[in-house]
């Protein structure tokens, strides 16, 4: 969720919508403990964190957008930064969450590095996100909506990428899932603050009312 100036311009309808969500599922995916040390990276306004709050020992939410981390409720520690820099030591946490946000951070395998980095034995890191095409030609065409809609957009990740660097920093894959998440359109656009003649070409790209993305989650776990 963490790609600065989009999300400072959008911030107050994004964390409208992230309060909305139900974690409850997510949440429970996380197994979270009673002493665990959670870090949600690219938390944007902390409601996976705060949703997470009750069920862990303390939890941070780290956001390269300031206005994002306004909306975080108390009792949940800020941090600004970027997710291919945490600014934490080496197994400072348990639990590591990274939720639709891969396909902003500019390098993706360096975040997941660094995620690594700051799990300790015995933790989690939990992640979610959309997955590209399979279709070489059709994920280069969604890539290019995806940017008329949000010139911030990174690009989506391939299916079993991040498996890549988590699994040489020596973590087990412990769970996985995927599913079809349906979007509308407009809401889809407003969200992000694209209007106008951008909106338009969107429309005229996808041609239907509502689309289809694919949703990839995984657990991996560092071993005790």
């Amino acid at each position: 969720m963490s790609a600065g100036s989009r999300f400072d311009r959008t911030a107050e309808r994004y964390a409208a919508m992230a309060a909305g969500r139900d974690w409850s599922g997510l949440v429970e995916w996380c197994e979270p403990a009673a002493g665990d040390r959670a870090l949600d990276v690219a938390g944007g306004p902390g409601s996976l964190a705060a949703a997470l709050l009750p069920r862990v020992g303390s939890i941070i939410v780290l956001d390269a957008s300031a206005r994002l981390l306004e909306f975080a409720p108390a009792g949940i520690g800020r941090a600004l930064g970027r997710a291919e820099q945490l600014p934490f030591d080496d197994a400072s946490f348990d639990l590591v969450t990274c939720v639709n946000s891969l396909h902003h951070i500019a390098r993706p395998p360096r975040a997941l590095d660094e995620m690594a980095r700051v799990l300790a034995p015995g933790g989690r890191i939990v992640l979610e996100d959309f997955i590209a095409d399979d279709d070489p030609a059709r994920a280069r065409r969604w890539e290019e909506i995806e940017r008329i809609r949000d010139p911030e957009h990174g690009r989506l990740i391939t299916a079993g990428e991040p498996r890549v660097p988590l699994l040489g920093a020596g973590l087990d894959l412990d769970a996985e899932e995927m599913w079809l998440r349906l979007f509308e359109v407009d809401p889809w656009l407003e969200l992000a603050g694209c209007g106008g003649s951008a909106a338009e070409h969107v429309r005229e790209l996808i041609g239907a009312p509502t689309f289809e993305l694919r949703v990839w989650r995984a657990r991996f776990r560092r071993p005790d």
